[in-house]
């Protein structure tokens, strides 16, 4: 201690001893020297003994004393850091039926919804706590109201069950987004790995083969629309033949690629190996995604890399990493011109031509997650100058029309808009949405008639059929923007009519995807990218119906569509599967009904005051009383709408937080 006071007049005597040290030819040889001048080690060597400057350390205390000083800041910030987590904590562990934590609860969601001016957060008479929910009057409120109605005392071990499971549904959906869990656990496998483990060489030579024969197979159209399967195979080449380092981009293509045709392979010779193969490229291509820096360059191998990563998150139901990546690929593809019309003096058509189709690629997905996400596209239609071409791919005129659902339907400012405005663009939308159904009907009828050929894809039936489903349920979801006049339910028949064909579409699809044994993960996509990634809204069209007007036959369709999202076997990919989510959802439409069955249900005037206050009163919506006492339907309307529309984005989004329940 009395050195560190007197450091100045102590130190040089001190450090004496130390002030010469080995010689620089000695330290490089790494052998003793006995610090002459010169050493005896030189003077042996006959070579020149030199002594390279020792830096001083006469201001070394004095820094560490202003080290010392930044540590204890940052100790004490972490403190204070650590402080505020527990008062956290212990605020979350408090009841929620405390006043405080409702305050800080609404102010918490009122900081982070976009669309908080168009909904106003009311009070539940039935319950007398104020609705901590962001959107969720409709299905999410009456589950809550079916389980705070059922007394413990009633209830029999099974029902008992499932009114425990409804409750930890309600618990995790009325804590704001931002306190769920939304990280991303695979982050940790995203560490490089030297020489990663790929199919063998052997194998791929084959697949590539057969992929350069097959080029007519549906998944094969699908994945040369984003490079020419030409540029795919040189990227593969390049990859396994590697003479020079390749780049993660150029590691991403190919076992994206090679993941694709292995399991198109797989489904034609029934190959054990070949699957095994897919799902290993499917792992390299994730992790490599996840390795990717913020800024990447500018090139259309970067752009198929990042579409790749869109796609395979969408399978992954990561609708949140999906939109990360196409974000990216769109921005790159602005940046490079491929959404504008080029010069006609450029002469490589073939290349301007791929360039297009990857556009339209990332523009497909780009629309599809901004009305899924409830956000703004990243490429905006009228910055796009590329011509519509007579032949242009029925997803890509798809693609135009979610993106005019949200605009002018779905988006902050579509929702405002008053029910007479709406109207006319719900009938101009559905024309021509239904134009594009009629054209998938017709190519089902043709490839159904094709299917006895021998060389015929046998997925490509299964793949319109999906289509179908994701266009249809669109159409429901536009005609749920109508003014319903005068309907019971607040919806017009026509929506409901497009809800249940849905409904029987899904069937026919679920079928021909429960024998698809070629692929096993045919399933999960399939729920993906029908049932998640559209979203499936005549689920909750037909769910509010069957629970207003008592209809158990609508009931029994949503039971049997929960059923036929069953796995076949239980699988640690997801903690929340679809299939839980609407069963529980089934069951307590179940429990209400069976409560309140009664002798004439179609008769309006004999309904229980519950049940004909379904979207007023009991689920905290105000009727929209004017002055004279009237109902503003108008206005109701509107409010309504995006009251059902953002409760719908909830439970969607609650199937990608992976919560338990």
């Amino acid at each position: 201690m009395e050195s560190r006071g007197n450091p100045i007049d102590d130190r040089p005597k001190a450090r004496l001893a130390i002030t010469r040290r080995s010689c620089d030819q000695c330290r490089a040889r790494k052998i003793g020297c006995n610090r002459g001048s010169p050493c005896s080690n030189c003077v042996s060597a006959r070579v020149n003994c030199t002594h390279s400057a020792v830096a001083s350390n006469a201001t070394t205390p004095k820094q560490r004393v202003l080290i010392s000083a930044q540590y204890e800041q940052k100790i004490d910030d972490i403190a204070k850091g650590i402080d505020g987590i527990k008062l956290l904590l212990q605020g979350l562990n408090v009841s929620s039926g405390t006043e405080q934590l409702e305050s800080s609860s609404l102010q918490r969601l009122n900081e982070a919804d976009p669309a908080k001016h168009l909904i106003e957060h009311n009070t539940n008479p039935g319950c007398g706590v104020a609705s901590l929910w962001d959107h969720s009057f409709h299905i999410i409120d009456f589950v809550k109201a079916v389980v705070e109605d059922r007394d413990p005392k009633d209830v029999g071990p099974e029902e008992s069950e499932v009114l425990s499971s409804l409750r930890r549904l309600v618990q995790t959906l009325e804590d704001p987004p931002t306190l769920r869990n939304s990280s991303i656990p695979e982050l940790k496998i995203a560490k490089y790995h030297v020489g990663p483990s790929m199919p063998p060489l052997e194998a791929v030579v084959a697949v590539l083969r057969w992929a350069k024969e097959h080029e007519g197979y549906n998944r094969l159209i699908w994945v040369s629309q984003m490079l020419p399967l030409e540029k795919f195979a040189d990227i593969c080449r390049k990859v396994y033949f590697a003479v020079d380092d390749y780049s993660e981009i150029d590691f991403i293509i190919a076992n994206g690629y090679l993941s694709y045709i292995f399991v198109e392979h797989a489904v034609i010779s029934g190959r054990r190996d070949y699957q095994d193969y897919s799902r290993l490229c499917s792992s390299n291509t994730y992790s490599a995604l996840l390795r990717l820096p913020l800024l990447l360059p500018a090139s259309m191998e970067t752009i198929a890399a990042l579409t790749l990563g869109a796609f395979k998150a969408i399978e992954n139901s990561k609708a949140i990493m999906s939109w990360t990546f196409i974000s990216a690929a769109s921005d790159l593809c602005q940046r490079l011109g491929y959404h504008r019309l080029r010069s006609p003096r450029e002469t490589d058509h073939p290349m301007r031509d791929a360039q297009e189709r990857l556009f339209w690629n990332v523009h497909k997905i780009d629309k599809s997650l901004s009305l899924r996400l409830g956000r703004p596209s990243n490429i905006r239609d009228a910055e796009i100058t590329l011509p519509i071409k007579p032949d242009e791919p029925r997803a890509t005129r798809l693609a135009r029309i979610q993106g005019k659902v949200y605009d002018q339907l779905y988006s902050p400012a579509g929702l405002s808009r008053p029910s007479n405005e709406r109207g006319p663009i719900v009938e101009a939308l559905a024309t021509e949405l239904r134009g594009l159904i009629d054209e998938a009907h017709d190519e089902i009828a043709d490839v159904s008639n094709q299917l006895d050929s021998g060389d015929s894809d046998p997925t490509r039936i299964i793949y319109l059929q999906c289509d179908l489903v994701c266009q249809s349920s669109l159409l429901a979801l536009i005609l749920r923007a109508i003014p319903a006049g005068a309907s019971l339910t607040g919806v017009s028949d026509d929506c409901v009519t497009v809800a249940r064909e849905t409904l029987d579409i899904h069937h026919q699809c679920m079928t021909g995807v429960r024998k698809g044994k070629g692929d096993p993960s045919l399933l999960t996509k399939y729920i993906n990218w029908a049932i998640l990634h559209t979203p499936f809204v005549p689920f909750g069209i037909l769910f509010t119906r069957s629970v207003q007007l008592l209809d158990a036959a609508d009931l029994v369709r949503l039971e049997r569509f929960a059923a036929s999202l069953q796995p076949e076997t239980a699988s640690s990919e997801s903690i929340t599967h679809p299939y839980r989510l609407y069963e529980l959802l089934c069951q307590t439409a179940r429990l209400y009904i069976d409560s309140h069955t009664f002798s004439s249900p179609t008769d309006v005037t004999d309904l229980p005051d519950s049940v004909g206050q379904f979207d007023f009163v009991q689920f905290g919506m105000d009727a929209g009383v004017t002055l004279d006492g009237a109902l503003d339907i108008p206005d109701f309307q509107a409010d309504e709408l995006s009251d059902w529309y953002y409760g719908n984005q909830q439970l969607m989004n609650l199937l990608d937080d992976d919560a338990r329940f």
